[in-house]
């Protein structure tokens, strides 16, 4: 996040660099520069080579580098914390201590939030609510899947705590309420990535019994630890993340053969494993929910 700082020029700076405002519109209109918003340019190259998600980050850290006094908030925190988001932000949400701030195309401003601008944490280079701020304001604005996977991530690294969450929650009140009691009824510190986030939701909104999570099994010299477990119908599921291929947890070949041993040896021990993946809990949940069905699972 701090090299957005560095890539991107306020017109402020790009006069300290002896470039006049008329060569910077030049560059701009010979494609040289971008314009991410008033006053804040990157370099036509770089920006090519970002995607979406970095040019949402870069429209933030522009905004930020180019007023002073707000502070990241709600979905705008939480992208900047690194919470998984299932939709980038369409706004910049900022708020702001003073009461008579207000909203503009694109930048919403949550004002007269003096309290909560002084509680703010300087991170990656701009000034954001603290982790549970970002939580409890998420609860209130996303949408309930959304909102939970912001608060699992939160509470999985230990930034939060289940109690925190649930206190700040039962003391709010207004529009969004109803979606936030719902996030703290269902939020977990268990959930490893939002993919189980969102296939722990979908199997207690079913209404299905609640499963075990991420509880360990030792198979011989083994210990495994699955997503989910159902003892009693002697059911397993497992989440496949695309990110477990990527060879960040090594040689994809070998992760894969690994897995396969690991399933073999659950299923000698008499339980049925359910492998599913990002396009069953998101694209076609209905598939899993059949697939939790013939398994037995009620």
């Amino acid at each position: 996040m701090e090299q957005f700082f560095n890539d991107i020029k306020t017109s402020h700076e790009l006069r300290h660099e002896g470039i006049s405002p008329s060569t910077v519109r030049r560059r701009c209109a010979q494609g040289r520069l971008i314009r991410i918003m008033p006053n804040a340019y990157v370099d036509a190259h770089q920006w090519v080579q970002w995607d979406e998600e970095t040019r949402v980050k870069a429209r933030h850290a522009s905004f930020i580098k180019t007023h002073q006094h707000y502070v990241l908030s709600h979905v705008s925190a939480a992208l900047w914390w690194s919470a998984p988001l299932l939709r980038l932000p369409r706004k910049i949400w900022v708020s702001h201590p003073a009461p008579t701030v207000r909203s503009r195309p694109q930048v919403h401003v949550s004002r007269g939030r003096e309290d909560i601008c002084a509680k703010s944490t300087f991170h990656r280079g701009a000034f954001v609510t603290s982790p549970l701020q970002t939580v409890l304001d998420c609860a209130m604005t996303l949408p309930c899947l959304d909102a939970l996977c912001v608060a699992d991530y939160f509470l999985n690294r230990g930034l939060v705590s289940t109690k925190e969450v649930r206190e700040g929650i039962s003391l709010l009140k207004g529009k969004g309420v109803c979606t936030a009691r719902a996030v703290a009824a269902l939020m977990s510190d268990k959930s490893e990535s939002p993919a189980e986030t969102i296939a722990r939701y979908r199997i207690v909104t079913w209404g299905f019994t609640p499963p075990q999570e991420q509880v360990s099994i030792r198979v011989g010299s083994s210990l495994y630890r699955p997503d989910f477990l159902w003892e009693e119908f002697r059911v397993i599921v497992e989440v496949d993340g695309n990110v477990k291929y990527d060879g960040s947890h090594g040689n994809p070949v070998q992760v894969i053969r690994r897995e396969k041993q690991r399933q073999r040896d659950l299923e000698q021990l008499g339980y049925r494993v359910l492998r599913v993946t990002w396009d069953d809990i998101m694209r076609s949940p209905e598939n899993f929910r059949a697939l939790l069905i013939n398994a037995g699972v009620r």
